[in-house]
């Protein structure tokens, strides 16, 4: 068996360019790698890999394949050679069929057709429909180019989340039979991502001869991981070690030590990541939300002493459509990085249960299942009926339209609190059910592991564990696969994953379906071999429950900052804007009333002839009406702000907690809007009430 190099030697290094590590910039694939699998490539014609090359291309990547594959064909733009190889590859191993210069093609072609669209509209007048189509162009220069990138690195935090799985079903298959080829085929049948279709294909090209043997393949695919996860990288190393061990006891010893360092890089990396999280949150948190929301204080002066066009479209596009997408890509682009561990469970197949989005609604003996639009549309329209009724109040200028128009903001804020809520509120009862679960199965496995190894039958072990955990919240779970052996005769592995009655479907955590299948895997063997299996798949989800707890309390202080900071400061200054502008707009618009006072009298008087000539040059400098665009559309504007910041913030929770977890961020951006609506409504409404009486005992002092 040849020498493997180490992988902290540094001769090893000089080998990394070897492989097509493609998920680190500045990396450069080999040539001969590139030809090879091109090759390979054409080679295979399996069903499994044309799914991975189609499998549900989105929207966005369908306009980008259509457009660079035919308006690419024909403008082609040349790229730096390095950089036109790298990219190449990664557009190869998306599985894309056109290349760099095509793909640059049509990222210049959008931005050529945003300036011929746009400057005409210029010309004509429509400033803001013209500008718009001209950053629509400049966005689609960069967002093309870089979309390769991003769908690379969308690949990879996905199969990061399956790595630790991946190396905890190679061991246990390595426990029971030292064979590596038959460890990674075990492993890409019961992974169900990306990594799943690595793995297929590191045994298909074994077979097509790109590599001599599984280790080789397996060589060269773990160097790509050398960087982003060198604990995988070991693992591996030390799994292939233990195939060479004469002693058995040693190479039990490179098993387990190999499921202790891909725990352990994880935790690693999970630290380094929190750690690394503060800081440039803080920063968008900074530029995405508390200047913006200072800037604001400005806008009321700004629209006072200079008359701008269109104020009020230009501070809506700026506050509710530009800053949340500036603030959702940068928070977007940090937490593409994040490494993933068992992902989200999948309830769309449990019967009973509605689907994501909807609600189950029980009246008398009838359930039905209700779209939650439905009661957020009767909200929004229930908080709008009052501004119907004051709509008058609206084109008053004071203190009122703030009043009124805070109907608005709240009519937005809580129907959409309200179908997020209910959106995800039967879901998410079930979701914790589940966590609680899998608190608890770790206990579950260690039981059928003694049992097991007492003598009792796989199907035995699991009817005692039934009936010994019978008060604990994975009860359910066990009895389900009881009643399917008993009353419906069904096997071992049919009553754990039998399509409409398997336990596994009402209770579909993936980390329980890991667990059970490296159980009957081991089971179908020999009840040994199924004792060992469940012990050591019981001190894996131990020591992984400890690393989670460690994890989630390092992550804690990250998101409960975010949600103190867009939950409660950013309301807070939100609310203090809106009552100073409404400060500032009446003192504005009293002085503008005093000032034509004084017009009128310096154009009757005897001696103000001259004076009168000057006194609206110089006042016609100003804007002194107290604001270009009216009170009600600046609250508005502020509070759609909001609602879409809260928005984001809550999907940055979610994503930071659990990736993946659609259930869990609707959840989190219902608790954020509810939070923030509330604190907002009620801060604004307090400031502007002060401020106004505040301003009328000025007004009054003063005579203005």
């Amino acid at each position: 068996m040849a020498k493997r190099t180490k992988v902290n030697d540094p001769q090893s290094q000089n080998n990394v360019d070897f492989a097509y590590d493609y998920y680190k910039p500045g990396d450069v694939v080999s040539q001969e790698i590139y030809t090879k699998d091109t090759q390979v490539r054409e080679e295979l014609k399996s069903l499994e890999y044309k799914i991975f090359k189609e499998k549900n291309p989105s929207f966005l990547s369908k306009f980008i394949v259509f457009g660079s594959s035919t308006i690419g064909r024909v403008i082609k733009f040349n790229i730096n050679r390095e950089d036109e190889k790298k990219l190449n590859t990664i557009l190869y191993l998306l599985g894309y069929d056109f290349d760099a210069r095509q793909l640059y093609g049509f990222s210049v072609f959008t931005l050529v057709m945003g300036f011929i669209l746009g400057l005409p509209l210029i010309l004509i007048g429509q400033l803001l429909a013209g500008l718009g189509v001209i950053v629509l162009g400049i966005m689609g220069l960069f967002g093309i180019q870089y979309f390769p990138k991003q769908q690379m690195s969308v690949r990879l935090s996905k199969a990061s989340g399956d790595l630790v799985t991946a190396v905890l079903y190679m061991v246990i298959f390595m426990r029971q039979t030292p064979n590596l080829e038959g460890a990674v085929q075990f492993a890409s049948d019961n992974l169900n991502s990306y990594l799943s279709f690595d793995l297929k294909k590191l045994i298909w090209d074994t077979a097509a001869r790109k590599y001599s043997n599984i280790k080789e393949a397996l060589d060269d695919y773990s160097k790509k991981w050398i960087k982003t996860s060198p604990a995988f990288t070991d693992a591996i190393f030390l799994i292939e070690s233990s195939v060479s061990q004469e002693d058995e006891g040693r190479r039990l010893e490179l098993l387990d030590e190999a499921s202790d360092r891909i725990l352990s890089g994880t935790y690693n990396s999970m630290t380094k990541y929190a750690s690394s999280l503060k800081e440039p949150l803080n920063t968008i948190y900074m530029l995405g939300m508390v200047l913006p929301v200072l800037g604001l204080v400005l806008a009321p002066m700004m629209m006072a002493f200079v008359a701008v066009p269109d104020f009020g479209i230009l501070l809506a596009l700026m506050y509710d459509i530009a800053l949340p997408l500036m603030v959702y890509f940068l928070i977007r682009n940090k937490l593409l990085t994040r490494p993933s561990g068992f992902g989200a469970p999948d309830f769309s197949n449990i019967p009973n249960l509605p689907k994501l989005g909807t609600f189950n609604l029980k009246i008398g003996s009838m359930k039905m299942q209700v779209n939650a639009i439905i009661p957020a549309a009767a909200v929004f329209v229930i908080l709008l009926l009052p501004v119907y009724f004051l709509s008058s109040a609206l084109f008053t200028f004071g203190p009122s339209q703030i009043y009124v128009s805070m109907f608005i903001t709240a009519a937005i804020g809580f129907s959409l609190y309200v179908y997020f809520k209910l959106s995800v509120i039967q879901l998410r009862e079930s979701e914790e059910e589940l966590v609680s679960i899998e608190s608890s199965f770790g206990v579950a496995l260690s039981q059928m592991g003694s049992f097991l190894s007492q003598g009792y039958p796989a199907e035995a072990t699991i009817i005692k564990v039934s009936e010994n955990m019978k008060d604990t919240p994975v009860a359910s779970f066990f009895q389900i696969t009881v009643n399917n052996m008993r009353k419906l005769g069904m096997s071992l592995r049919d009553a754990f994953f039998n399509k409409l009655n398997g336990s596994v479907r009402f209770f579909p955590s993936p980390l329980i379906i890991s667990a059970i299948r490296i159980f009957i895997s081991s089971a179908e063997k020999s009840v040994g071999n199924a004792s060992s299996a469940a012990m050591y798949v019981s001190r894996h989800l131990s020591n992984l429950r400890k690393i989670e707890e460690q994890v989630r309390s390092l992550l804690e202080e990250v998101t409960s900052g975010m949600r103190i900071e867009v939950g409660l400061l950013s309301p807070a200054m939100a609310g203090i804007v809106v009552g100073l502008t409404t400060l500032i707009g009446t003192v504005l618009r009293s002085l503008s009333s005093s000032i034509s006072a004084i017009q009128t009298g310096l154009s009757t008087g005897s001696s103000g002839g001259n004076v009168a000539s000057v006194v609206p040059f110089a006042f016609g400098l100003f804007n002194l009406s107290g604001g270009a665009i009216p009170l009600y559309t600046f609250q508005i504007i502020i509070g759609i702000y909001l609602v879409s910041l809260s928005i984001i913030i809550g999907y940055a929770i979610s994503t930071i907690s659990q990736p993946g977890d659609k259930i869990l961020m609707r959840e989190n951006m219902a608790s954020m809007i509810l939070m923030a609506m509330i604190l907002y409504i009620l801060i604004a409404f307090i400031v502007t009430l002060v401020f106004s009486s505040i301003g009328g005992l000025v007004i009054t002092a003063t005579h203005l």
